[in-house]
This record gives C-alpha cells, sequence and structure tokens, in this order.
C-alpha cells in the first residue's frame, strides 16, 4: 500500500485583499489541533513553476486560492479530479501558474494522483492586506473544508458537502 504525502499549497498575494486568501488560510492550518503533522504546508504566493521541486513526491494536493467564478462573495468552492483541468485560468491570477505547474508534474510523471482546489468568490481584489467581510467570514468554512479533505486522504473519512461549483455553472 502507498502511503499517502498530503500537501496543501495556499496561493495568494498578501497585498491584495482576498487575494491573500490561501495565504492566510495555510498560515491557520499550520497551528489548527486537526492537521496531522505528516502534511505539509506550502505557501506558495503568486509562485508558479518554483513550486515543482516541493511539489515532488506528493501523492494528494490541496490547493486553496481565491477563485472568481461569478457567484456571491464568500461562496465556498470546490473542484476536484477533471473540473480542477477545467477552471479557466482566468478566474485567478494564480490558477495559470498552478496550471503550468501541474502540467509540468504531469509531463515529468510527478504530478499528485489527486488534486483538489477549494477556492472562496472574492469580494475585493485591490491593494488592502484585509480580508473583505464576506471572505473573512468564509475563511473559517474554508479551512474546515480543507481538514476535513485532509482527514478523507489520511484516515478515509468523508469529506463534509458543501458548495461545488461544476464546470457548467461558470459564466461563460
Amino acid at each position: 500500500m502507498n502511503v499517502a504525502r498530503v500537501a496543501v499549497l495556499g496561493l495568494g498575494n498578501l497585498m491584495r485583499a482576498d487575494d491573500a486568501l490561501g495565504m492566510l488560510a495555510v498560515h491557520r492550518l499550520r497551528s489548527h489541533p486537526r492537521l496531522p503533522p505528516s502534511v505539509l504546508l506550502i505557501e506558495g504566493g503568486t509562485l508558479g513553476l518554483e513550486l515543482l521541486h516541493p511539489l515532488e513526491g506528493i501523492t494528494h494536493l490541496l490547493a486553496l486560492d481565491a477563485v472568481e467564478a461569478g457567484v456571491p462573495p464568500g461562496t465556498l468552492l470546490r473542484f476536484a479530479g477533471s473540473d480542477v483541468d477545467m477552471i479557466p485560468v482566468g478566474k485567478s491570477v494564480h490558477l495559470l501558474g498552478f496550471s503550468d505547474l501541474i502540467g509540468a508534474l504531469r509531463l515529468t510523471g510527478s504530478a499528485p494522483r489527486e488534486i483538489v482546489v477549494l477556492g472562496v468568490q472574492p469580494q475585493v481584489i485591490g491593494w488592502s492586506t484585509e480580508l473583505s467581510p464576506s471572505v473573512a467570514a468564509a475563511l473559517p468554512e474554508l479551512l474546515d473544508a480543507a481538514l476535513d479533505q485532509i482527514a478523507a486522504w489520511t484516515h478515509g473519512k468523508p469529506s463534509l458537502p458543501f458548495h461545488t461549483l461544476q464546470q457548467s455553472d461558470l459564466p461563460r
């Protein structure tokens, strides 16, 4: 049996309001008592291909980011399996780099077996070090969803249901 090597990748810019969400989530997960010590937390920021080396050998990748999906601000979104490939890269300034990163990992044969992106619809992407009220209110739900996903991978526990955005739900 292959042991899962789980990583959580926080994406975002700490100086761009709601765009900081993924990075802030990783910061909060560091001290969370439900986080298994074996889980690797990576502050990916706005990096792209620079993350190839840190992700070597990872079997399960959870990416956290603000994702523009045209839904109400603060809505929690989940993309898994083939839906990850279909997230429009224009919906996040980081997903182009993330898409390139996953493509490069696949080309080298070292892509994780499972990839899940958890995001929150931003309200404000501008120069600020504060989250908007709707995104700040969604942060605990994002952390719970992330911990549930990690538990599903590390302990076989089912994750709790929440709004799963399908590709067909995205505005064209």
